[in-house]
């Protein structure tokens, strides 16, 4: 079998294979201003009609005086703006009540992590969809961070088992090649490196250097699996920008090719990939 057909094997071959592919690879506010309320006044120096001014003149005191444009501190002899002499914007204070509450949240539906995890690594070989995909539900529903290495390590170790002999070929066995595979381990156990990190499911990123350019790059230079051309440390802030193709980095690790090599067969759009240069990355996209 040639090594590309092998990585072409589909995910529904994979899994009614999945028990021996085990065993083979180890045995995976803003408010109204109040109405002009000026305190009686004496006499309109600027106003043609010169009546006294009014605790409620329905309008601006420029209009009722005659008096131009000139503020109540000319027209009603105060040496305060209006923002003293009526009282301002005091009613704004209690406009904030006004605001309906926020709604309740609900159940949580989904996690903004790593894309692909849940799907690839989580029960993805069971052969009943109904308890699959109940054990997908709950792990998109799990805002327990603190919970998660320990909760689904052991799912993921027996899962990436299976990914780890995608790359078998007539020549030979592609079990083991998987990035820190535990050769001294026995069983999954060998895949727990792997499986602790992929299930703090977190999107990782430093923002001390301003070079993204690997996904997981965080993750790959913390435990050594990615290294400068130097052989040192590189300078990668990781993360995940739109020009990254996280699903072919994803199941490229995962079947011990490299960083790269599994295609998806998938073709980016440039609109949305390579066009999108400045963070956010939001871009009117036309359909």
């Amino acid at each position: 079998m040639k090594k590309t057909n092998a990585l072409a094997i589909s995910v529904s071959v994979l899994a009614l294979a999945g028990a021996s592919m085990l065993v083979a690879c180890g045995d995976d506010t803003v408010g109204t201003p109040l109405p002009d309320s000026g305190t009686s006044g004496t006499s309109g120096t600027s106003g043609t009609s010169g009546t006294s001014g009014a605790s409620h003149d329905g309008g601006a005191d420029a209009t009722v005086d005659g008096g131009g444009s000139a503020p109540d501190a000319t027209v009603d002899g105060s040496t305060a703006p209006d923002a003293s002499a009526d009282g301002g914007d005091a009613g704004d204070a209690g406009d904030a009540a006004a605001f309906p509450a926020p709604p309740a949240l609900g159940v949580e539906i989904d996690r903004f992590g790593r894309p692909a995890v849940n799907t690839a690594l989580d029960h993805t070989f069971d052969s009943n969809a109904t308890t699959k995909g109940a054990a997908k539900d709950a792990y998109n529903a799990n805002g327990d961070a603190g919970s998660w290495v320990a909760s689904y390590t052991s799912q993921f170790e027996a899962n990436l088992a299976i990914y780890d002999s995608l790359d078998t070929t007539d020549a030979g066995t592609g079990c083991g090649n998987q990035p820190f595979f535990g050769a001294a381990d026995a069983g999954a156990g060998a895949y727990a490196t792997l499986a602790g990190l992929l299930a703090d499911d977190r999107l990782w990123f430093n923002a001390g250097t301003p070079s993204c350019t690997q996904y997981l790059g965080v993750e790959l230079v913390a435990t050594g699996a990615l290294k400068a051309a130097d052989g040192g440390i590189p300078a990668e802030c990781g993360g995940r920008t739109p020009s990254m193709d996280v699903i072919q980095t994803t199941y490229s690790i995962v079947s011990g090719v490299g960083l790269t090599g599994f295609g998806s067969g998938v073709a980016a759009v440039p609109a949305k990939t390579s066009q999108v240069t400045t963070f956010p990355y939001f871009q009117v996209i036309s359909q």
